[in-house]
């Protein structure tokens, strides 16, 4: 088992990179707050595919709300509602999902094939320049053969953008709280093989994991990343995103950069 990586971070973001981006699932919990990270880090246009006009005005604070803000409806589970919003992006940032008490008809329609679609639309102009980043869950490695499916659709969206031929980052929380962010040791590791839960490590703040996706997304070490994602008590540090990046890799992409 490959140890657990852990930095003392500290908050020094540049502005980043001149493409469209869009944020789907931007008026989750976790994806509004990566909207708004990604709205911070980008001189160039960010995105939001919202399903609700009145959360998208609560959450990400537009003011008229429309397509000459960034701001367009569509539906992931209807691919032909996605066009106009995906017309022009080159980066593509997936943070929408349903809970796992919801029906197995929906999680299938929101988790598997609403992550397809939308990698259909955006490769449907192409793949050079593009660049995918996939909010999935720790928990996916082996997925319980009974009860809860979300893992099961999560892990099929990840296969999928893995073989889709463009760059991607896949990043893996664990359980996600509404916590600030900025103030704990995080944690990469790959394959849900860390002892983070035996050590009492179960919870992510959810503005820590939205400014790694974005990092993933902007300025990732490799074009294929996929790693389990989790966080240490309060107080515990701060965050460096970009090394935790570096971390984040697998030993052949490490490239002499140095494990600790």
């Amino acid at each position: 088992m490959r140890a657990s990586v852990v930095f003392l971070l500290a908050l020094q973001l540049p502005l980043l990179s001149e493409a469209t981006v869009l944020v789907t699932g931007a008026t989750g919990r976790t994806g509004s707050l990566l909207y708004k990270a990604l709205k911070g880090y980008q001189s160039s246009p960010v995105r939001a595919l919202v399903r609700n006009l009145t959360e998208a005005r609560e959450r990400l604070g537009c003011n008229k709300c429309d397509t000459s803000e960034g701001i367009f409806v569509g539906d992931v589970t209807n691919a032909s509602t996605l066009s106009a919003a995906f017309d022009g992006v080159s980066k593509l940032a997936i943070a929408v999902g349903v809970s796992g008490s919801q029906a197995e008809e929906l999680v299938k329609a929101v988790e598997w094939i609403g992550v397809k679609n939308q990698v259909e639309t955006l490769l449907s102009s192409g793949a050079s320049g593009k660049r995918i980043t996939l909010i999935s869950t720790m928990g996916t490695t082996t997925p319980p053969a009974k009860g809860n499916k979300v893992f099961f659709y999560k892990l099929l969206a990840e296969s999928y953008l893995a073989s889709a031929g463009v760059p991607f980052s896949i990043v893996k929380p664990c359980g996600l709280s509404n916590d600030a962010g900025g103030n704990r040791l995080l944690m990469a590791g790959h394959d849900d093989s860390e002892s983070w839960f035996s050590q009492g490590f179960y919870m992510i703040p959810r503005a820590d994991v939205a400014n790694v996706t974005a990092m993933a997304l902007l300025h990732a070490p490799s074009d294929t990343m996929r790693f389990d994602l989790c966080a240490k008590g309060p107080g515990s540090g701060s965050s460096d995103f970009e090394t935790l990046l570096k971390a984040a890799l697998l030993p052949w992409q490490q490239s002499g950069t140095v494990v600790v």
